[in-house]
């Protein structure tokens, strides 16, 4: 028995030896000192919360979004009630980050002519509209995926080159919990940010050997204009699910992104729900912690999730008997 055990332990450690020696070094920064960031959807929400956390750590910022009178707004309280110095430039560029490649192309090659090489890419522009899939507008299905995956991926395209050239760099992908298990009700944009959280994956891949960090975050539901703009469009059971979480600010979620991206993590979870799901469902290698913990938390994690799964589905079903009784009581009147 104690040869055994003696085997056991000596076999986790190697494997601990192993996961130490293979995996790359983390690379943590403490502040963003003369650093160029860039964050799209940066003229509200979460975006404009991570833009003043940024113009606060040191860095130059350039925010883009489409209404100018928004980013001006922006850039006008940043620079009047934020502490920054006279090195730091902000500012905002007018884009649709939805427009075709050479326009992104062109938008960040002068960003980076007028205030220098970027630094940290911060993808925040997105949106949700919700509702049954066999409801939905095509459009507006088009729409999300437009914004919410080419809106990340352009972007991204253009600083990758010039990251890997000069070895440094952090990406940041805004995903939701939704692009880790289906969810009623997200059926169009929970596909889009599966998209973004699959992209992800394979750049995590892409940038083993390199400085270049790429952080893929699943925020909770975050009270912001686009959250509200979400709620009008949630059905009666997607509310009841969502909404078990809580509703956070968009500063506290902002100044966990950038922070989580500042010291290397590959994902930035929030709270007891989203640790849980990243664990069962994330396939990076993000730590050796995180690997022991998979290996001896993922059977008991799956019972809880097959667990919350079932509770889901029972407010599915009771929706179904409140719309069925609904129609009856309409029909006897």
């Amino acid at each position: 028995m104690l040869i055994l055990f003696g085997i056991i332990i000596a076999s986790i450690s190697i494997f601990i030896l192993f996961l130490y020696y293979s995996l790359d070094k983390k690379i943590s920064y403490k502040d963003l000192n003369r650093k160029h960031v860039v964050i799209t959807g940066g003229s509200s929400g979460i975006g404009k919360a991570v833009a003043i956390e940024a113009a606060e750590l040191g860095a130059s910022v350039t925010i883009i979004g489409r209404d100018k009178n928004k980013l001006q707004s922006v850039v006008d309280e940043i620079k009047s009630r934020h502490t920054i110095h006279s090195y730091q430039k902000i500012q905002y560029a007018s884009l649709d980050v939805t427009s075709d490649y050479k326009s992104i192309e062109k938008c960040f090659t002068e960003l980076e002519e007028y205030i220098g090489p970027i630094f940290m890419l911060i993808n925040c522009a997105g949106m949700c509209i919700c509702g049954q899939f066999e409801n939905m507008n095509v459009d507006d299905i088009k729409q999300m995926i437009d914004l919410n995956y080419f809106g990340t991926a352009y972007p991204t395209r253009y600083v990758l080159p010039g990251m890997k050239k000069r070895n440094e760099g952090i990406i940041v992908f805004v995903s939701t919990e939704a692009a880790l298990f289906g969810i009623y009700g997200y059926s169009a944009y929970g596909a889009a940010k599966w998209a973004v959280r699959g992209l992800a994956e394979s750049v995590f891949m892409e940038l083993v050997g390199t400085n270049v960090r790429l952080t893929l975050a699943f925020p909770p539901d975050t009270d912001t204009p686009g959250f509200k703009q979400e709620e009008l469009t949630k059905p009666k059971e997607t509310k009841l699910i969502s909404g078990s979480g809580g509703l956070h600010s968009p500063t506290t979620v902002g100044k966990k992104m950038i922070a989580d991206a500042m010291k290397g993590k590959s994902y930035s979870v929030f709270g007891l729900t989203g640790h849980i799901l990243s664990l069962m469902y994330c396939g990076t290698i993000d730590s050796i912690s995180q690997v022991l913990l998979q290996i001896v938390t993922l059977g008991f994690i799956r019972a809880i999730i097959i667990l919350i799964v079932l509770s889901f589905h029972k407010i599915v079903r009771d929706g179904l008997k409140e719309k069925a009784s609904k129609k009856h009581s309409e029909k006897d009147d």
